[in-house]
């Protein structure tokens, strides 16, 4: 068990696993340390600007002080006591579900008396608690918002005090994330006391607790709840989802007060002359553009749909960039450049898609800068390591070929000399043997002298040609010849052979034009497969040759050498044409050969621009297949008329058997 635990962590695919999570593991710790979150922020705005909009938003109102209702009062915002006192008034008498004021009332306090001084000082802002407190008694809460500083809530000034009143700041990104100034997020609890927004938010969906809002998280520093907004939609003036209601056109009694009925009705400034009353969102950064209103209005909706965007783990970033990085690293090792980048894309691309979906359909914030940086640097970190270890490889594959090319000339030219030098004692030998075959010597023995002789003649001769080959100075010269003749010319050559082991040696030959080959060549090509026919079949075997224009293939000439002998294996017929390859049977190991025959047979046949193919069955034989093209044809006569009779040669057709 252990050996092969071993033997599978010495393996490259193991060796090369380990590299990629070492690897990755140790640029994920690199990327853990930096501070990503401007980055981030930048890819939770993209999220929430493409997570789709929802519609218009039923259940709230906003009443907002702007620019036409202090031109049209004469006032500044945000407007008199005296004025709120009417405003409040007309708004009851829609019978809302609740009405928050989002006003800083300290400019508003103002103490007006009536022109007689003959009666007592009426104070707008007592008035304005007297109709607050007939609202709540009638079942519509009126509730202030406030500010918060160093010593907690600021409080409205007297006697609005009195009235019920929470925290409804809006929270800017700051030190603590991505120093933007963006609203991203809200205050749910100070002191574990919930906001303003949290009570009006309870006042549909029951809800107090924190437990009973997700995406609730605790900042210890300042004793406080947080929570991720879900904006509705944009943010801008002209594109956000709920109903806006200028003060001045409720003042002026051209809205009805039914649309206010059963409705949360918020109210505040949205002038131009205060900067103060518009903030930064993930939809837009320009100023004048998102009022604090539409932010508490999102807040507030957020809670009622308990939908807060809920930020995923800490531990889950570290593992997905781990993740990804290591499988970066892996295939940047394992596939081309090319590949790797497109791997690098999709995967990113894949990763952010991922991350808008849960953001839009889960209201889950996945943290992206660490993985989508993670799977870059792993890529253009990884690339030139890998280049440089290719280069080095490459540099060392140079040295090696240059060592083999010098070997293979050496090679070569070794043996261009020996079977050069091997020729001239071959002949001699030859013309001995003859002289003592004429002079009366035991034929057998010439016979045998006379045999060996030209089976070293064969193979000195596909030596040198195999040199050719190798140093690329086979040259073909080619003529126009009848094929038909070739063969034929080869065949007689075999007569001996094939009395000797009493083959049948046939012909089938159609009449065909005379085409352009290397004659030299050719013969080399037909003699072989004849003579190997011959060599690997049992006595009494049958060998044909067949020559006609291909119906398989169109515009080629097909000739076909096929024997009934002992065939070949499926292995071995894969590796047939191979350099010096030789099929281990018994029958082989009997016959004598060098296995380079039917090698230089199909390099010849495709100097030609043909093929050699080879087909075999186990104990049933061998059919080689050459096909030679026919659009280099020469015909020298239009047409030549078929013989009259078979003839002694087979010229043109016949069945012709040498026994």
């Amino acid at each position: 068990m252990l050996e092969r635990l071993k033997q599978l962590f010495e393996s490259p695919s193991a060796k090369l696993l380990l590299l990629a999570v070492g690897a990755g593991a140790a640029l994920t710790f690199v990327l853990q340390t930096f501070d990503m979150n401007l980055f981030e922020a930048h890819l939770y705005d993209f999220r929430m600007r493409h997570k789709g909009d929802h519609q218009m938003v039923e259940h709230t109102v906003l009443v907002k002080i702007d620019d036409k209702t202090v031109e049209r009062l004469n006032e500044f915002s945000p407007l008199s006591m005296k004025q709120h006192v009417s405003l409040l008034k007309l708004l009851s008498q829609g019978h809302p579900k609740a009405i928050a004021y989002f006003i800083n009332f300290n400019d508003s306090i103002t103490a007006e008396t009536t022109s007689d001084s003959s009666k007592p000082a009426e104070n707008p802002a007592e008035s304005f608690v007297q109709v607050a407190d007939s609202l709540y008694a009638s079942g519509t809460p009126v509730m202030l918002g406030t500010d918060i500083d160093v010593t907690g809530e600021v409080v409205p000034p007297f006697p609005l005090s009195k009235l019920p009143h929470r925290v409804a700041t809006i929270h800017k990104d700051g030190t603590t994330f991505s120093e933007d100034k963006v609203t991203r997020r809200a205050l749910f609890s100070i002191y574990d006391e919930p906001v303003l927004h949290v009570q009006l938010a309870s006042l549909i969906n029951g809800k107090t607790a924190p437990t009973d809002y997700r995406g609730i998280y605790h900042m210890p520093d300042v004793d406080a709840n947080f929570f991720l907004i879900n904006y509705v939609g944009p943010t801008q003036d002209d594109q956000q989802r709920f109903t806006e209601i200028s003060a001045i056109d409720i003042l002026d009694g051209k809205v009805s007060p039914s649309v206010f009925q059963n409705k949360l009705v918020l109210v505040g400034t949205k002038t131009k002359e205060d900067s103060n009353d518009y903030v930064y969102t993930p939809y837009s950064r320009q100023i004048f553009t998102n009022a604090k209103l539409t932010i508490h209005a999102n807040i507030i909706e957020t809670l009622i749909h308990n939908n807060a965007i809920m930020r995923a783990s800490r531990m889950f970033d570290v593992i997905l960039t781990l993740v990804l990085t290591s499988l970066i690293i892996a295939m940047v090792f394992r596939t081309s450049p090319i590949r790797g980048v497109v791997f690098t894309t999709v995967c990113a691309l894949v990763m952010m898609a991922a991350a808008l979906a849960a953001f839009r359909w889960g209201n889950v914030w996945i943290c992206l800068a660490h993985t989508l940086l993670g799977i870059f640097f792993a890529y253009y970190v990884f690339v030139p390591y890998r280049l440089i270890m290719e280069y080095k490889q490459r540099w060392q594959f140079q040295k090696k070929h240059e060592v083999l090319v010098q070997v293979e000339e050496l090679k070569g030219n070794f043996m261009s000399l020996i079977t050069h030098d091997l020729k001239t004692p071959v002949a001699r030998i030859q013309g001995m043997a003859e002289v003592l075959g004429r002079s009366g010597a035991d034929p057998k023995i010439v016979s045998e002298i006379l045999g060996s002789t030209d089976e070293l003649n064969r193979f000195i001769t596909s030596i040198l040609e195999l040199a050719k080959i190798e140093s690329n100075r086979i040259q073909i010269a080619k003529t126009s010849k009848d094929v038909n003749k070739i063969i034929e010319d080869c065949v007689h050559k075999f007569e001996f052979q094939t009395r000797a082991k009493k083959i049948t040696l046939a012909t089938d030959l159609e009449p065909l034009f005379p085409i352009r080959v290397d004659v030299p060549l050719l013969t080399k090509v037909i003699s072989n497969l004849i003579d190997n026919a011959i060599k690997y079949s049992p006595e009494g075997a049958r060998v044909t040759i067949e020559s006609r224009e291909s119906t398989e293939q169109p515009g080629f000439l097909e000739i076909t050498v096929t024997d009934t002998g002992h065939g070949i294996g499926p292995k071995d017929l894969d590796n047939l044409f191979a350099k010096f390859y030789r099929p281990k049977n018994d029958i082989t190991m009997q016959t004598k050969g060098t296995g380079l025959g039917l090698y230089l047979s199909r390099y010849f046949v495709e100097l030609h621009n043909g093929t050699l193919t080879a087909e075999s069955v186990e104990g049933k034989g061998s059919m080689f297949t050459i096909l030679l093209p026919l659009d280099e044809t020469e015909i020298l006569n239009a047409a030549i008329p078929p013989a009259d009779h078979d003839g002694e040669t087979g010229l043109f057709k016949g069945d012709n058997a040498y026994v």
